[in-house]
């Protein structure tokens, strides 16, 4: 779970700006309230809306949540500079480096995780952890004169059974790479946890990204099958069931679209005897396919799996569509349902920037209250986090105030963020109406128009 985020000194961040994910005192849907007693107890919430103007900067923290978790988990190659953008308005931020924190509970264990970067090294970085009931140093780092060294805590030092492979760790961390990342690649042990989080509990969703499994997911998951085909029902996209068709892969015919090296490169992997319980995603604009291993009669075989929509024509008769046939919509929702059952299933923390992208308002606010209730009745430990402009969601019977955001910039050109918490509204208070006049800023302050017609 993820307990809040701080980003400073980045894109049209300057000063300081967090996503606080804990709670206020507010008595209101408690239901709300995600409680992990494991280590160290901890309450948060299971949602964030943050609302905003075009260029408010919502995208830039999506962004510099991207940027963090890229350097992690794939951290630099040598002689490389870092794809790190400054605050560029002040002279001073410019010249100077960002800062990027995180605080999250993963296996009980409670963890604040950060680090300083510029365009060429990683100046500081440390982790504390909440072992006990008190917090421990891990480790702290420091790069100067492009000399990495490392002070590491009590636990770390017991954990490789000594400080000399700290210092040895230390002396091979480049001034461009993240201690953190470097320790993955040694096996530290201490530290496997929290590169686990970050490559598996944390997804953002870009507002084109695709879910790669969906048509495998499919095929192997009843369950899901089900789920999917119910939800695009309730929907209302005109589609009354959802279902995968398979055959026995046929390279001439299932690759001929491709390039001819990509096709090379597609076959060598499938010929591989390693490929017998795998599967490979091809995707293309529209549509989603699967190349897997499937048991039949005791053999393995290797089936190209597409997945159909079903409609019903004039004549009541059932016709089968390929996914590229539906609208940017219905896919889009499509690729967005998985995430549903994941976020009730585990711990995951989802960001999607631009939850609304070719969605109607109902079906953006449908996702959000599935989303909700599913966390409520399920007792899950997933978070959503999302940006938007579908003022349909500001409802105060779907969200906490807590659980709104604002994000704008000032006369300077520097974002900041305001949870809906702080500002004092009465108990009718309309958020949506209030929003849009203006009440919690984030909003466009648009020009007169009769000066365009000059």
């Amino acid at each position: 779970m993820l307990i809040n985020f701080s980003v400073a000194n980045y894109t049209s961040f300057n000063e300081e700006v967090t996503l606080n994910m804990i709670p206020t005192k507010s008595r209101t849907m408690k239901g709300h309230i995600i409680s992990d007693p494991d280590g160290k107890k901890m309450e948060v919430l299971p949602v964030a809306c943050i609302y905003g103007a075009n260029a408010s900067g919502k995208s830039n923290l999506v962004k510099a949540m991207e940027f963090a978790q890229e350097l992690i988990i794939n951290g630099t190659r040598a002689g490389k500079s870092i794809d790190f953008k400054p605050f560029l308005l002040d002279t001073t931020a410019e010249k100077s480096p960002g800062r990027f924190e995180f605080v999250f509970k993963h296996d009980g264990i409670l963890y604040t995780y950060g680090f300083v970067v510029s365009a060429n090294t990683i100046h500081e970085e440390w982790l504390f952890a909440f072992y006990s009931m008190q917090e421990s140093k891990v480790f702290e780092r420091v790069t100067k004169d492009e000399k990495t060294t490392v002070d590491p805590g009590a636990r770390l030092v017991e954990d490789v059974k000594g400080k000399r492979f700290i210092e040895f760790v230390a002396q091979g961390t480049r001034p461009n790479q993240l201690f953190l990342t470097e320790a993955g690649e040694k096996n530290i042990e201490l530290l496997k946890p929290v590169l686990h989080w970050f490559s598996e509990h944390l997804t953002i969703v870009s507002p084109y990204s695709s879910y790669n499994a969906l048509t495998l997911r499919a095929h192997k998951d009843s369950n899901f099958l089900t789920f999917l085909s119910t939800y695009l029902q309730t929907a209302g996209t005109g589609i009354t069931d959802i279902h995968t068709q398979k055959e026995r892969f046929d390279s001439d015919k299932h690759l001929e679209d491709l390039p001819k090296e990509l096709r090379k490169r597609v076959i060598d992997i499938i010929t591989n005897d390693k490929f017998e319980n795998e599967q490979m995603y091809l995707t293309a604009p529209g549509k989603s396919v699967a190349i897997c291993t499937d048991e039949e009669n005791g053999n393995k075989v290797i089936n190209y799996v597409t997945l159909k929509t079903d409609h019903i024509n004039t004549d009541g008769a059932r016709v089968s569509f390929d996914t590229q046939l539906e609208s940017d919509g219905t896919r889009r929702l499509m690729h967005l349902v998985p995430l549903l059952l994941d976020i009730w299933e585990g711990d995951g923390v989802y960001v999607i920037d631009e939850i609304e992208r070719s969605l109607h308002p109902h079906l953006s606010r449908l996702f959000l209250e599935t989303c909700i209730e599913g966390i409520i009745n399920k007792r899950a430990k997933g978070q959503l986090i999302l940006t938007t402009h579908d003022t349909n969601l500001l409802d105060r019977e779907l969200l906490r105030r807590d659980e709104v955001w604002f994000m704008e910039k000032d006369q300077g050109g520097a974002s900041h963020m305001t949870s809906l918490a702080e500002y004092k509204v009465s108990d009718g208070l309309n958020y949506e109406n209030g929003y849009l006049n203006g009440r919690f800023g984030g909003i466009p302050y648009i020009g007169d128009v009769k000066k365009l017609m000059k």
